[in-house]
């Protein structure tokens, strides 16, 4: 084979190779070789959009003109804009994306701060990267798509898909035997202890407060949240188990002790032991289930104690209030990933039953772990006070769970069927074809179990201030962000409640990086200057304003003296943001032109390596041939 064999066999591996890329970008072919299939949707989102009814515009907002994005987030942007038109192919066309580009002073950037977006500081000012999805009249956003929930990102676009395509809020019926209750108007000069958090839970859902003396759930419900449930009516105990075998997601917070009601019960100070010392919530709907919660006990943490009040006015360090922080969230999933810090008081412990580890899964979200996680026996703890308490707190090292998903086939709690109060004779009989009573899941349940109460409680969440004259609630914890999170995520499509986290495409640009410190380093001085210079034109502006009485630009007259000095500091002041604007853009001379090599590079990397290998291919054969 001569040399011109050789080059047109190298020219036509190369053509081959190009019209490959052609053909497979336009059928949509490609491949995914990372090793969490990053860029390919998962089976719970490709349902998700193929089940979209209406059309969903999404609005993908990425700033990428003369205000753009750090090449980080710029990368991040592509990413995401990837896994948008992923969606779209998936939905048949029912999803559609739109990518805007919000520069400053534009409708676009208008659009983008009316849907609640928020900009990101960068040298030529404001920028975006935010998503809106829309179907009809209903409307949500993710206001920046943050690069360190790049795992998440496509559970976070499902869940906002998903919430749009959802006609009304769904609803939640809150059994309580805690005077948590959406029946009564919260007043403002006496709160009760949950009317932050029902303000709260109504920006997601319809509340319904059932009594623990009812016998129903309320028609349609969507999740049921049992918060420190004991004495059920029997019936209602059946509804909800039967509403958990159907498939109805329930979050549970049983506690082995409620301060809140102790205190209640005791009508005394918080810190003296009341008199009533039933304060157990009654674990055997969800021992049923297979799930125990030991009531015999509270946990703590000697590490990372809080300090609770004593009878003397004095603070001590008591193990069972104690924080759980971030090594004890679970990073991989996505409704503990961003929390920082769970509170909890006198918590007890989550495990699967024996018999039911077979047909059950539980994963840990929140977990006391280390050296100082002990337990004290329940009958010291309602003795009190907080002092003696902790004084017999023993350390043994063993992990509690205090909080965890449980999902699988659940058992009923009623083998024997309906209660023998549903057969009551004032009622009227059941109906001929009446589906018999489930006896375990028709499908797969889900199941949110919170070893605690007392942290869900405004008092153990807010710190209450006033600003303005307002009264005001400041969050000294991540409680109420995790309750409302999970009962969000129950309430939300089953199938994006399996959405794991994946890996991370992104890694972090150290060339670019240094290149921007260094030009931040050389040209800092500068900028300074003429910012300080800017600032001060602006001052000598307002000054001459004022000295004329109002606002120049509304044609008050002034003396030509004065209109000149006015047009030499607007002239100045342009002529130094230009000045600030040429050196923004030369400080990103260097890496704009790392950019432009990077893809010129990555441009031809593919052709060149093609045509080695047709060289190495035609290299051979020749050999052999001789």
């Amino acid at each position: 084979m001569n040399r011109a064999q050789l080059a047109l066999a190298a020219a036509a591996i190369v053509a081959a190779a190009v019209f490959a890329n052609v053909i497979a970008s336009r059928l949509g072919w490609r491949a995914d070789l990372t090793e969490d299939r990053l860029f390919t949707l998962s089976e719970p989102s490709r349902r998700l959009a193929a089940g979209v009814g209406e059309p969903v515009e999404l609005e993908f907002f990425a700033s990428r003109g003369e205000t753009k994005l750090s090449p980080y987030l710029e990368a991040y942007a592509r990413r995401a804009e990837g896994l948008l038109r992923e969606y779209a192919e998936a939905s048949g066309g029912r999803i559609r994306v739109t990518v805007t580009d919000p520069q400053p002073d534009t409708e676009a950037e208008s659009r983008a701060q009316r849907n609640g977006l928020g900009g990101a500081r960068t040298e030529g000012g404001t920028a975006y990267l935010g998503l809106t999805a829309r179907q009809a009249d209903t409307q949500r956003a993710l206001p920046f798509l943050d690069p360190r929930r790049e795992r998440f990102l496509e559970h976070d676009v499902s869940q906002l898909i998903a919430s749009v395509t959802r006609l009304s809020k769904p609803r939640l019926a809150l059994i309580t035997t805690l005077p948590i209750t959406a029946d009564i108007p919260a007043s403002p000069d006496q709160p009760g202890p949950g009317d932050i958090l029902l303000q709260e839970l109504g920006r997601s859902f319809e509340v319904v407060t059932v009594a623990n003396t009812a016998t129903e759930l309320p028609k349609d419900a969507a999740v049921v949240a049992l918060i420190h449930p004991h004495h059920l009516n029997p019936r209602l105990a059946f509804a909800v188990d039967q509403f958990l075998l159907a498939g109805g997601p329930v979050l549970a917070a049983i506690d082995p002790l409620s301060r809140f009601q102790k205190f209640q019960q005791g009508n005394l100070p918080f810190m003296i032991p009341g008199a009533a010392m039933g304060a157990a919530s009654d674990p055997a709907l969800a021992k049923a289930w297979g799930v125990e919660v030991p009531v015999d006990a509270v946990v703590g943490d000697a590490a990372r104690s809080l300090q609770m009040p004593t009878a003397r006015g004095e603070p001590v360090t008591y193990p069972p209030a104690a924080a759980v922080e971030a090594d004890g969230l679970d990073r991989e999933h996505p409704l503990t990933a961003d929390l920082s810090m769970l509170n909890v008081l006198d918590a007890g412990s989550v495990r699967l039953a024996p018999e039911a580890a077979s047909r059950l899964r539980l994963t840990p979200l929140a977990s006391f772990r280390g050296a100082g996680v002990g337990q004290v026996a329940i009958a010291a703890a309602n003795a009190g006070p907080f002092e003696r308490v902790a004084a017999t707190f023993r350390p043994d090292g063993q992990e509690r769970v205090l909080a965890a998903l449980v999902t699988g086939s659940f058992a009923t709690a009623f083998p024997e069927g309906a209660p023998k109060e549903a057969a009551d004779a004032t009622q009227p009989a059941p109906a001929a074809d009446a589906k018999p009573a489930l006896k375990a899941s028709a499908k797969e349940g889900r199941l949110i179990v919170i070893a605690d109460s007392d942290f869900a409680l405004d008092y153990y969440s807010l710190r209450r201030g006033t600003a303005y004259g307002q009264q005001v609630y400041e969050p000294v914890n991540d409680n109420h962000a995790f309750l409302i999170g999970a009962l969000e995520s129950l309430a939300g499509n089953a199938d994006l409640a399996g959405l794991r986290a994946k890996g991370a495409a992104l890694r972090p640009f150290d060339k670019v990086l240094d290149l921007q410190r260094a030009a931040q380093a050389r040209y800092q001085v500068e900028i300074d200057r003429n910012e300080e210079r800017l600032n001060e034109l602006g001052q000598k502006l307002a000054e001459l304003t004022r000295a004329q009485g109002g606002d120049l630009s509304k044609g008050i007259v002034v003396t030509p003296e004065v209109e000149q000095e006015v047009r030499r500091f607007t002239e100045e002041q342009a002529e130094v943001r230009r000045a600030l604007r040429d050196i923004r853009r030369a400080a990103r001379v260097e890496v704009d032109d790392l950019g432009r090599r990077l893809a010129v590079l990555n441009l031809l990397a593919g052709p060149l390596l093609a045509v080695l290998a047709g060289l190495g291919y035609a290299l051979s054969r020749r050999r052999r041939a001789a």
